[in-house]
């Protein structure tokens, strides 16, 4: 079975469609500021622009793009699976990356996230990067899946391995990284200011490469692996 997948122009597209997202939220971080961060202040059609647009709200067009990308990586991750166990490898792993990226894309949608913020706040009374303390449940579990996931990372293709580390960690350093300088900001500031909403909008668009990298990735290593089977998406790359 051979891949005829366009990989590169599936790349690029999603990329291009990441683009407009942020054009289209930039043009919505205008509004909000020039309306002193009150989107009610706004005429109808802009403030139309920025809940449909905002990377900061929710259920508008940034979070269903992501939504969908990741739900694509989970989906990418059971094919692959489904391919190890039928050739007898080892397929658990995969299975239960596939189950997590379940859950992000979910938690993308529905900001489960958002309410551990209050409690580990409460918790730990945090302040500085810390201020946003979502994360550390969040950021504990990653540290505890990458070391159940180490030996089997070391035994991917070096090129998976390498853009895995590329989406890993420009995806974490988006969603914790930005989100604690985020955090640190809105202490200090408010998050009713320009900075912070160009922080945020940079976390959003660091997540979104970073899913979208690994799903390039995904499919990378469906071609490496399992060349016989057939997913075809359109002719050879050039």
């Amino acid at each position: 079975m051979k891949f005829k997948v366009l990989k590169s122009k599936i790349l690029r597209n999603l990329f291009i469609a990441i683009g407009v997202l942020v054009i289209g939220n930039l043009i919505s971080v205008y509004y909000l500021n020039s309306a002193r961060t009150n989107v009610l202040d706004l005429p109808k059609v802009p403030r139309l622009l920025v809940k449909l647009l905002n990377v900061n709200l929710e259920a508008n067009l940034p979070t269903y793009f992501s939504a969908l990308v990741l739900l694509g990586d989970a989906i990418l991750l059971a094919f692959i699976a489904y391919g190890s166990k039928a050739i007898g490898e080892r397929f658990w792993h995969w299975i239960g990356l596939s189950a997590i990226f379940v859950f992000i894309s979910l938690d993308e949608m529905i900001q489960i996230h958002e309410q551990l913020r209050a409690p580990m706040e409460a918790l730990f009374n945090t302040s500085g990067l810390l201020y946003f303390a979502w994360f550390i449940p969040y950021f504990a579990l990653v540290v505890i899946i990458g070391i159940a996931y180490f030996k089997f990372m070391m035994r991917l293709p070096k090129k998976i391995l390498k853009l895995f580390i590329l989406a890993g960690v420009v995806f974490v350093f988006g969603a914790v990284g930005m989100e604690m300088l985020g955090g640190m900001h809105a202490e200090v500031h408010s998050e009713d200011t320009l900075t912070y909403a160009l922080m945020y909008s940079f976390e959003e668009f660091l997540e979104m490469s970073g899913a979208v990298i690994f799903f390039y990735a995904l499919i990378f290593y469906l071609e490496m692996k399992f060349k016989t089977t057939s997913f075809v998406f359109g002719s050879k790359d050039v």
